[in-house]
C-alpha cells in the first residue's frame, strides 16, 4: 500500500513539473511577442514622417497637385529665395489630344516628377509648354522639355532673356500667335506691360474662365510684392488694370505663388502696389 502511494505521489510531482515548465515557456514566449509587437509599433509610427512627400527634406523633388476643375490642375513646386522656402504655381491643362503645361516646376528634379505624374495620373502626353517669363521658378525645367522634343513657346523678349540666363532655348511665337489651339480647348496669352518683370505674360483659358496671372498677380495673403529686382513699380499697377479690364469674367485667378482665388487677387495686387509707392 505504501508503494502505490509513493508511486502516485511521484507521478503527481512529475505532472506538476511538466505543467510548470509549460507555464514558464508560455510566459517567456508571451514576453518576447509583446516586445516584438512594441518594437514593430514604434517602427511603424515613424514611417509616416519618413515617407511624407512634402516633408522639408523632400521638397526639392516633390510636387503638390491642386484640382481647380476636372481639366485644369495646379502643379505646385518648392524652391528657395532669399534664404526662405516658397511655393510656385504652374498649370496643367488636360485636353482630348494631350496635356498643356504652363511654366515648369522650380527645379529640373521636380520637372522629372512632373513628366512621370502627368503620364501616371492623367495618362496624357504633353503637347507643348508655355513659359510666362524668364525666371527659374518658371522655366528651370525647359532643358528637359527640349530633351524630349516637346515644343516650348514664349515671347521674343522671354526667349532673349532665357538665352542670356542659360534657361534654354524657346520658340518665340507668342508675340504673333497669341491664341493657341489644344484639342478641345484653347489658350490665349496676353502681355499687359512691364510689371513683376519686363516680359511677364498671363494665360487665359476661355473654356473654363481660368486666368493664370503668374507672378504679375499676388495671392490674397501676400503682405508684400516679393521679388521686385526686375519690377517696374510705377507701371505694374497699370499692367494689372489692363488684365482686369481684358478678363472681367474670370472665375478663377491663379497667382505665381500662393493660393488661387477670384478677381479680388488683382485688386489686392493693385492695393499692394499703391501702398508701396507711397
Amino acid at each position: 500500500m505504501d508503494f502505490f502511494r509513493l508511486r502516485n505521489r511521484l507521478n503527481f510531482i512529475s505532472r506538476s513539473s511538466r505543467i510548470g515548465i509549460l507555464v514558464l515557456i508560455f510566459c517567456i514566449g508571451f514576453s518576447l511577442l509583446h516586445c516584438h509587437l512594441q518594437i514593430t509599433s514604434e517602427s511603424t509610427s515613424l514611417s509616416p514622417n519618413q515617407s511624407n512627400p512634402t516633408s522639408e527634406s523632400n521638397l526639392s523633388t516633390s510636387l503638390e497637385w491642386i484640382k481647380i476643375k476636372e481639366t485644369v490642375w495646379i502643379h505646385r513646386s518648392f524652391g528657395e529665395f532669399g534664404g526662405q522656402l516658397y511655393s510656385a504655381n504652374g498649370l496643367v491643362i488636360l485636353t482630348n489630344k494631350g496635356a498643356v503645361v504652363v511654366d515648369t516646376p522650380w527645379t529640373e528634379a521636380q520637372t522629372e516628377v512632373l513628366f512621370s505624374e502627368i503620364q501616371v495620373r492623367f495618362q496624357k502626353e504633353i503637347l507643348f509648354l508655355i513659359v510666362t517669363h524668364a525666371h527659374d521658378d518658371r522655366m528651370a525645367g525647359v532643358p528637359l522639355f527640349q530633351n524630349k522634343n516637346i515644343p516650348v513657346y514664349s515671347t521674343s523678349l522671354t526667349a532673349k532673356l532665357a538665352k542670356e540666363r542659360g534657361f534654354g532655348k524657346t520658340n518665340p511665337i507668342l508675340d504673333i500667335q497669341t491664341r493657341l489651339p489644344a484639342g478641345n480647348q484653347s489658350l490665349e496669352v496676353f502681355f499687359p506691360g512691364h510689371g513683376h518683370s519686363a516680359d511677364n505674360i498671363v494665360v487665359w483659358l476661355p473654356e473654363t474662365h481660368i486666368l493664370f496671372g503668374g507672378c504679375l498677380v499676388k495671392a490674397l495673403d501676400a503682405k508684400d510684392l516679393g521679388n521686385t529686382k526686375e519690377a517696374d513699380l510705377n507701371e505694374w499697377p497699370n499692367a494689372v488694370k489692363r488684365v482686369l479690364s481684358r478678363y472681367p469674367d474670370a472665375e478663377v485667378v491663379v497667382p505665381g505663388h500662393g493660393d488661387w482665388g477670384k478677381l479680388d487677387l488683382l485688386r489686392h495686387t493693385i492695393r499692394l502696389l499703391v501702398s508701396s509707392n507711397h
